[in-house]
Order: structure tokens, then sequence, then C-alpha cells
């Protein structure tokens, strides 16, 4: 007869259960990526019609979650929305915007907002994720179509960063996800 310790599944030096594979993460991240989805139905009018309610639940997974969950949130958020208009800049460019622009803004945002003022926070996403995203897209796009994006891009921007700050403030307050440290408004 075997005993407990031959039978038990390694543990790899991790715990079971914690890191972004644990069920609860993977679960928390699949409700977020499924709310990106159908925000990316709800669009703010913009040249390209990328340009949706899929990021906020990606902002809320930064300052709830922060790091890669976030990131992870954010790019599947954001190619979500272009798939839905049929990546109108092209899949590379999409792609770039998933893997680049959506995580650092995002993440960011989770960052700041944590150890700062959330408002702080939300003017840093939302540069980031306008300004910023202009700047990585314009060679690919030209300045054109890009300058054309901007004005779109700063509404959405600060519509979903004020959706996933609302979100996470009413959560915290409830105790269902865990307090800013600096706890500054």
């Amino acid at each position: 007869m075997a005993d407990a310790s031959e039978t038990a599944p390694p543990t790899g030096g991790s715990r079971p259960g914690k890191g972004i594979f644990a069920p609860r993460q993977i679960a928390r991240m699949a409700i977020l990526i499924a709310l990106s989805a159908v925000g990316a139905l709800i669009k703010i009018p913009s040249p390209t019609g990328t340009v949706a309610f899929d990021s906020a639940p990606g902002f809320f997974a930064g300052v709830a979650f922060g790091g890669l969950p976030s990131a992870i949130v954010g790019g599947i958020g954001h190619l979500a929305s272009a798939l839905t208009t049929g990546f109108p800049l092209s899949l590379p460019v999409h792609l770039l915007v998933a893997i680049v622009v959506m995580p650092v803004s995002v993440v960011a945002f989770g960052y700041l907002a944590r150890r700062t003022f959330l408002i702080l926070a939300a003017v840093v996403a939302i540069a980031l994720n306008a300004i910023a995203g202009i700047v990585v897209v314009m060679p690919f796009i030209g300045a054109g179509p890009a300058i054309a994006l901007l004005v779109p891009l700063l509404v959405g921007a600060t519509a979903n960063v004020v959706i996933a700050s609302a979100a996470y403030s009413v959560l915290a307050r409830g105790g269902l996800v865990g307090e800013r440290r600096n706890g500054n408004g």
C-alpha cells in the first residue's frame, strides 16, 4: 500500500491554486473576456468602427488583479472589437495594438491606481490608450487616418476607464475586490 507522499501529485515548487493559471483566476479572466466581447458590440462612432466598450473589463482587471491577467483581458478585448469590423487596419496592426498598446495601458492603469490617485491613473491610461496608441499605429496607417481616430479613441478610452473605475470603486466598497493600497480617491 502506498503512503500519501507517493500518491500526491507533484507540486512543481508552487502552491496549488495560486498564480495566473489557478482555476479562480482563469474563471475571473473568462468572465471579463466575455464582458469584453459583449462590450465590443457596443460601438462608439469612429472611422474604423473598432472603438467600443471592449476595454472597460481590461482596465477593471488592471486595478483589481493587475499584471498579466489584465494584459490578456485587454488584448483579447481589442481583438474582439476589431473582429466585429473585419480588422479594418489589418490583422498585423490590430495584433500590435492587442499585444503592445492594450497591455501597457491596462497594466499602467492598474499599477498607478493601486499606488497613487485613481484620477491620475485614469489620465495616464487614457493618454496611453489613445495618444500612444495613435503613435504606435501611425507608421502603418498614415497620419491622416491616425489623426482621424484621435477624438473617438479619446472618447472611448475615457468612457472605458470611467466605467472600470466606477465598477472597481463600488466592488471595493462592498468588499468584493481588494482595496487599493493608498485609499486615495
